[in-house]
């Protein structure tokens, strides 16, 4: 299956399954999954930043309609995220990738760098969902357990989505 083909099938399931994992397995109040952020680094660099700031939007918006209580945190939380989506592919993978509108892939850029990418990310989305979800209203020692909780499994979820979506140049 050829995966640039079929991009936009596998996020929507991406998303469905994001969803499931919203209403489904709560992890506790310290660490939350979403595999948001990195979807969007994986949408291709073709497309343009503001097409993938209203898919950022409405994937968020789609997640919160059907699992989360509050209406909007994940679109406001994954949009600065779609917004910061180029620079991270110039900073970590070079300019080139976008003026050919080529994908990244794990097996050609490495799991250093696709990581490095996907935290940057991860920072972006997690220090804006917890800033939201708190609303001033957790002390500070909350917020940063519960963002360095959620850093590393989010992290590992990321790299399997990113291997999902990315197709492999070199195969």
């Amino acid at each position: 299956m050829k995966t640039g083909q079929n991009f936009g099938l596998l996020y929507f399931m991406l998303l469905i399954c994001q969803t499931a994992l919203c209403n489904f397995s709560p992890l506790g109040p310290y660490i939350m999954l979403s595999m948001l952020p990195a979807m969007i680094l994986c949408i291709p660099t073709s497309v343009s930043t503001i097409t993938c700031m209203l898919v950022a939007f409405a994937s968020g918006l789609g997640v919160d309609w059907f699992s989360e209580g509050l209406i909007g945190i994940n679109a406001a939380a994954l949009v600065p995220v779609a917004l910061a989506r180029k620079s991270i592919v110039k900073i970590f993978f070079g300019e080139d990738l976008i003026s050919r509108g080529d994908s990244f892939s794990l097996r050609k850029y490495g799991v250093a760098k696709v990581s490095a990418a996907i935290m940057s990310s991860l920072t972006i989305y997690l220090a804006l969902y917890i800033m939201l979800d708190g609303a001033g209203m957790h002390p500070t020692w909350f917020n940063l357990a519960y963002f360095g909780a959620s850093l590393i499994p989010n992290w590992f979820l990321s790299l399997i989505v990113t291997q999902i979506l990315t197709p492999d140049d070199r195969k």
